[in-house]
């Protein structure tokens, strides 16, 4: 009860934390606010590694990772849930993935949700989200200048690409 009126005294005290990941009513509420249920459309961009693999997001019963990219996989159940002593937010879920061609086959995904929903302007997300909710934590430029240098060593982007793309962070 003395801690009510020392806070209105002095807000100043009082520090905003960063938004944490959580599970709730069988909705994944990622630190951005985009939320994950059953029923849901995941749409997968390419992967941030190498040949087009995902660095953020990978297969668990037998599917090559790099069948997600440019297909959605439509949530069925959750599996498992936890947050990692680095604060890093981990989900597995059932799913069904939607192929190009139309087909449709069952899946089951482990994804490190709040990392393969980049917040940089310059790196891209492995998966489709609205504007809004792409990640709102601080942002790290030397984290992102080294992960671009490592996506262009990797082949993932062209010369020109990362030439552009490393102007924008330099710019910042």
């Amino acid at each position: 009860m003395k801690l009510l009126p020392i806070l209105l005294f002095f807000p100043f005290l009082v520090i905003a934390q960063e938004p944490e990941p959580r599970f709730e009513n069988d909705t994944l509420y990622t630190a951005s606010g985009y939320k994950i249920y059953k029923g849901k459309v995941i749409e997968f961009n390419h992967g941030t590694e190498r040949y087009g693999r995902f660095k953020y997001v990978s297969v668990k019963n037998g599917i090559l990772s790099t069948s997600l990219i440019g297909c959605s996989v439509i949530v069925d159940k959750f599996k498992k849930y936890w947050v990692s002593g680095l604060n890093n937010g981990y989900i597995i879920f059932d799913g069904h993935l939607k192929r190009k061609d139309g087909t449709v086959d069952y899946i089951v995904i482990q994804m490190a949700f709040d990392r393969a929903i980049e917040n940089s302007p310059v790196i891209p997300s492995e998966i489709t989200v609205p504007t809004e909710f792409r990640n709102k934590y601080k942002r790290d430029l030397d984290r992102e200048k080294l992960f671009l240098v490592n996506m262009y060593r990797d082949k993932v982007i062209k010369k020109a690409v990362y030439k552009e793309m490393k102007q924008k962070l330099d710019a910042e």
